[in-house]
């Protein structure tokens, strides 16, 4: 079983609340145990621990076997590029990580860290913060091209693609597209959105499968709400998690940790929201 989470977001609590529901022995009895963890990004900014985050995060990729992209704030902080939505307090506590805290994204030989995407072929997985597709393909002269790359796309809410300063909006279709040309029969996973989504691709049909209700359960202290996706062996699918930490919450109001799984037999996606 895989323990899927996005946008933590320097929210060690969010984090931890959610490692505490997946590993808890009634979680793991009910659901399985997680043999692997994927991060999808933005493990930075806007929240107020992200020393103790990526501790958390090392002692995880020393356990289980991993898989984690870059997300947009996480480049933004390694970059030193500023985005908006962090409190005075985020930025003093990002100020004070060190090289060694922030070891834990690879830097690449070229200077760039991490990964912007990950292909699993065993399991037919397109990992990825925002969106898959080649920013060589949509980029423009005059716009900033890091807006264009796969850590800042995004599902578009319209029934057309198009770019803003919040990055490249793309449409289903050019998703399947882009991965169909690396897997057959796939999931797409990402995050960034902060709301979960599911869409399936059945030959030419494309169709929004995300259930509109909840199901509710209660799992040692915590209440969830779950929403669970069957994933069919001839359709493609693409699966966006909600937000993981809620301090990554932007523009006030409430917000849950949310984190997902993917199990095998039979293979599903569920999507976890804290109550």
């Amino acid at each position: 079983m895989d323990l899927v989470f996005s946008d933590i977001h320097a929210d060690i609590e969010g984090l931890e609340t959610i490692l505490d529901v997946a590993f808890s022995s009634e979680f793991e009895e009910k659901y399985g145990k997680a043999s692997r963890i994927i991060n999808l990004g933005d493990l930075l900014e806007r929240g107020t621990s992200p020393k103790q985050v990526l501790q958390k995060m090392s002692e995880l990729a020393k356990s289980f076997p991993m898989i984690s992209v870059m997300g947009n704030h996480d480049e933004g902080f390694l970059y030193k590029k500023f985005l908006s939505g962090s409190s005075y307090a985020s930025l003093k506590e990002h100020e004070l990580l060190s090289n060694q805290d922030t070891e834990f994204f690879r830097q690449n030989k070229d200077g760039t860290f991490g990964d912007q995407f990950v292909i699993d072929r065993k399991d037919r997985l397109f990992c990825v913060h925002g969106g898959p597709v080649n920013p060589d393909k949509i980029a423009k002269k005059g716009d900033d091209p890091w807006l264009y790359q796969r850590t800042w796309q995004r599902l578009s809410e319209e029934d057309y693609e198009f770019f803003s300063y919040s990055g490249y909006h793309y449409k289903a279709e050019s998703a399947f597209g882009e991965a169909k040309a690396e897997l057959d029969n796939f999931l797409i996973l990402c995050g960034h959105q902060h709301m979960e989504a599911a869409i399936r691709q059945t030959g030419d049909e494309i169709t929004n499968i995300l259930p509109s209700r909840y199901e509710t359960e209660k799992i040692s202290q915590y209440t969830l709400r779950k929403r669970q996706i069957p994933i069919e062996k001839n359709s493609n699918y693409l699966v966006r998690t909600g937000l993981g930490g809620p301090q990554g919450y932007y523009g006030g109001g409430f917000a849950r940790p949310h984190f997902g799984i993917i199990q095998d037999d039979p293979r599903q996606v569920i999507f976890f929201e804290l109550e």
